[in-house]
């Protein structure tokens, strides 16, 4: 789950509850990644929605404003105290737990009976959100994140944290003996240090397609149209806990698995498998395959090797476009994303997973290399200061020698505890669509999707 929790259980725990947000299942954690990428899809193929202040209760943003007006401990104390009130539901909830209603959640996302130029289906990411809203596609998850709660642990015991997540992995499985999935419990110690002393994470994946994705396929793909399979491959050493269940420590940033394994022991065998959040399972991108070949479907498969692949192809995505701001970039980050906003804008988005050293690296390659004038940068304001976190002012050094920096929800004097950073980045999104809005929104077809894929294969070594 990663740096997120924090905000989202702040509100949570300040309100009391969260109202369910646009029809979702309760059990679905509103700003995990998958759920977060599948709804701004949605957003910027309708024009409506709220963005990341889905996640929240309407009317959280005054008591949200008291809170940012207290110092920094005391606003994280706040978020602890929030988060062991009311993140995740009860553990016995788990077996309520219906894999065809979560993928019924997705599709339900996309109402209507028109028919699309693509449908995007695989790893979810900030990326992929953006090549899907350039495509005008939906996208259709293989990752849906569950939260249950667990008696107050500390944040050390691993053995702890594996036997309550390991039970609520077992309670889903047998309540879905029928679905090819399988269950990633996520314990990161590091950067979801507060969490994981009251809340289980464990993340639902499909290994194959569900029937109301086929459905949904059948009913809504054009007949020239075609699928689309993101397929992440970066990988993660798990263990693997029981038939269907893993376990996964630590998680994607710049704190290296053996550091990771090295401090929270655990036994059983270890493998290296699609990562928890950002990996595609093999066998989803089989399903898929197969799935087209039996019903005459052309399926483009993008394959990278870990998500900033999928940034830098949406990228140039946008910059293929018409009428694209190129002398303008956006930077978002993990769920402080709006795909809408930078169709209706044509400012180009280029999104990281977190505001870690690795991505800053990866921001620093693109800006030599793309002559922006003015970078608007959206950080993810954590909670927590990890060693990997960049510092706003390492982001300003890098930058500025290449274009002038403008932030994007974020109060720099709060960062990293910044409780109101939501609703700056939705505020400051309208504010955007409101001054630089173009008549008629950026739009990226299919060959022109096709060509870019090979250009990155031929640039980046990737085969398919």
């Amino acid at each position: 789950m990663r740096r997120k929790a924090a905000l989202t259980s702040l509100a949570l725990a300040l309100i009391g509850a969260a109202i369910p947000a646009v029809g979702r299942p309760v059990d679905v954690v509103p700003f995990d990644s998958g759920t977060r990428v599948v709804r701004e899809v949605a957003e910027a193929l309708s024009g409506r929605g709220r963005s990341i202040l889905e996640s929240y209760p309407r009317g959280s943003e005054i008591f949200l404003g008291l809170v940012s007006l207290l110092p920094e401990g005391t606003r994280i104390a706040a978020i602890e105290w929030g988060m062991r009130l009311s993140l995740g539901c009860n553990a016995g909830r788990a077996a309520d737990v219906s894999v065809e209603d979560l993928a019924a959640w997705c599709t339900a996302q996309y109402p209507g009976s028109q028919h699309v130029p693509a449908i995007v289906l695989g790893s979810p990411n900030g990326g992929v959100a953006h090549l899907a809203a350039l495509l005008g596609a939906p996208f259709l998850t293989t990752s849906f994140g569950l939260a249950f709660r667990h008696p107050t642990i500390e944040p050390e015991d691993i053995g702890a944290y594996r036997r309550t997540s390991a039970s609520a992995a077992a309670a889903i499985l047998d309540a879905n003996a029928g679905e090819d999935i399988e269950i990633v419990c996520h314990y990161d110690p590091i950067h979801d240090r507060s969490m994981v002393q009251y809340v289980d994470f464990v993340r639902v994946k499909l290994r194959g397609l569900p029937l109301c994705y086929r459905d949904f396929i059948r009913e809504r793909l054009a007949p020239d149209g075609i699928l689309v399979l993101v397929d992440c491959c970066y990988e993660w050493p798990q263990i693997e806990l029981d038939q269907g269940i893993f376990l996964q420590v630590g998680g994607l940033g710049a704190i290296d698995p053996a550091e990771y394994f090295e401090r929270w022991k655990v036994d059983g065998p270890v493998r290296m498998r699609a990562e928890s959040e950002w990996g595609c399972p093999s066998s989803f991108a089989i399903a898929l395959s197969s799935f087209a070949a039996e019903n005459g479907l052309e399926l483009l498969e993008i394959e990278r090797a870990d998500p900033s692949g999928f940034s830098r192809l949406a990228y140039d995505a946008y910059l293929a476009c018409d009428g694209v701001r190129s002398d303008r970039l956006l930077i978002d980050s993990f769920n402080h994303l709006n795909p809408r906003t930078n169709l209706e804008t044509g400012i180009p988005g280029f999104w990281l997973p977190f505001n870690t050293a690795d991505g800053l690296d990866v921001v620093d390659e693109i800006l030599r290399a793309a002559g922006v004038d003015t970078v608007l940068l959206a950080p993810l304001p954590s909670f927590v200061q990890s060693r990997d976190t960049v510092s706003l002012s390492e982001w300003e050094g890098r930058i500025s020698p290449w274009a002038k920096l403008e932030w994007i929800g974020v109060n720099p004097n709060l960062y990293p505890a910044d409780p109101l950073a939501p609703y700056r980045f939705a505020r400051d999104a309208a504010n955007l669509r409101e001054t630089l809005g173009r008549s008629t929104p950026l739009h990226l077809d299919v060959e022109a999707l096709r060509r870019l894929v090979t250009l990155h294969s031929e640039r980046f070594g990737i085969v398919r």
